[in-house]
């Protein structure tokens, strides 16, 4: 009788068992397994910073926040393209005054603008229609011609507190000062970039900048662009440079530099070389407004812990108090989407949608989302959803440009970077 192979017997067991297992174990999973229950329609409200709309109620706390595309006050509803609203009947759902949901929009004139502001109980702005400044009744009513001068090609406006001026910049760095009522015009020095109306529209504040870093100074003048003051050497650090002339006069410009991998200090530069306190801040890319007494700054700051999109951020910015009571506002937007109430303690800002990654550092690029719009009471630090801006069934979304609020804090004004059109939205 041969010997047997006892090691093999045994192996070809082993595989046979292993082999009718996996043969089982197939027709279960085929034939026999439950199927999963599915997953809840609505999942779990995320915590986050966007402008993103809350489900249910009228506003609410930020961070309380719904899916993107959520309607306010509609639980399950969403727009077809990027969470805009689409495809809804305008009548008998959208409030005459903003109140935390859908909220009517007027258009103040057809003009479509190349700059516009608020100022003086009026507005002035420059028409793309025929490059000639007018002004006009906040009702859009008493349009009136300035001046049969056209200005095309401007750049950039910037207006005078009182709306009497604007310095113009153009693509080929020319500059001039216009005085909308005089109909005077002023040539200013080809390097200069970033300017800044002293409060009372009686002298500028700018960055002269050149081929030599040597040349490179912020400099004050008149509201005629003369008798220049040099107040600080720029250098090569011009663009970390932030020429903004804060309401007390003691402040003309806000130097940012790198302290740390995620984190700047903020030095207030003064007129007569004062030794200010600074401001460290979570984050890059600083920029940000004073509040009408001058006490507080309202900044945004590049975050990566925010997809390297904006974060607001307000901090005390007076004297010894400069730095105190720095806290996190929690709503992702640019400061020039924001304006202060005349209360001094309440901000109105646009709040997009959506950002996508990196929008912070290239908003002209990556922002296309529309904007909504959040009041926030800095004697708190809470932010609530007041409006979701509608014109008509067929213009339901805005994007923000530059945004003024009316000195009783009844009406909100703004211009849309969509249309290039100026509207407003009652706050009461």
């Amino acid at each position: 009788m041969p010997n047997l192979d006892y090691k093999r017997i045994i192996l070809g067991g082993l595989i046979l068992i292993i082999g009718v297992g996996l043969i089982i174990g197939v027709l279960w999973l085929v034939f026999f397994r439950q199927p999963a229950e599915d997953a809840p329609a609505g999942g779990d409200v995320a915590v986050g910073v966007g402008g993103e709309l809350p489900g249910t109620g009228v506003g609410g706390v930020i961070g309380l926040i719904s899916p993107p595309g959520q309607l306010p006050g509609e639980p399950g509803s969403q727009g077809e393209e990027d969470g805009l609203i689409t495809d809804f009947e305008v009548e008998g759902k959208v409030d005459n005054v903003a109140s935390g949901s859908l909220t009517q929009v007027t258009g103040v004139m057809e003009d479509e603008l190349a700059d516009v502001n608020l100022g003086q109980g009026s507005l002035s702005y420059l028409s793309i229609e025929d490059d000639k400044f007018y002004r006009i009744s906040l009702d859009g009513s008493g349009k009136t011609l300035l001046s049969d001068k056209e200005f095309p090609h401007v750049e950039d406006a910037y207006f005078s507190p009182d709306n009497r001026k604007v310095i113009l910049e153009y693509p080929d760095g020319a500059n001039i000062i216009y005085d909308l009522a005089s109909g005077k015009q002023i040539s200013l020095p080809q390097g200069m970039t970033d300017p800044s109306w002293r409060n009372n529209s009686e002298g500028i504040a700018y960055k002269y900048i050149s081929d030599n870093d040597e040349d490179n100074w912020l400099l004050i003048a008149d509201d005629t662009g003369g008798k220049t003051e040099a107040v600080e050497h720029l250098g090569d650090q011009g663009d970390s440079v932030q020429v903004s002339w804060s309401p007390t006069n003691e402040v003309v410009a806000l130097y940012h530099k790198s302290v740390g991998l995620n984190k700047e200090e903020v030095f207030f530069i003064g007129l007569n070389d004062e030794n200010n306190k600074s401001l460290v801040v979570e984050g890059s890319n600083f920029k940000g407004i004073w509040s009408p007494q001058g006490d507080r700054i309202l900044y945004q700051v590049i975050d990566y812990d925010n997809n390297y999109n904006p974060i607001l951020w307000v901090a005390d910015a007076q004297g010894d108090n400069i730095g105190g009571n720095n806290f996190n506002l929690g709503l992702s937007t640019w400061v020039d989407k924001c304006v202060f109430a005349r209360d001094n303690k309440t901000v109105y800002c646009a709040v997009p949608v959506s950002l996508p990654e990196g929008a912070g550092f290239y908003p002209d690029l990556l922002n296309d989302s529309a904007d909504v719009f959040y009041k926030i009471d800095l004697s708190t630090g809470l932010s609530r959803l007041v409006a979701y801006p509608v014109l008509s069934e067929s213009i339901d979304s805005f994007q923000v440009k530059k945004i003024f609020i009316t000195d009783d804090s009844s009406r909100l004004y703004f211009w849309d970077a969509f249309t290039n059109k100026l509207y407003y939205l009652r706050l009461r």
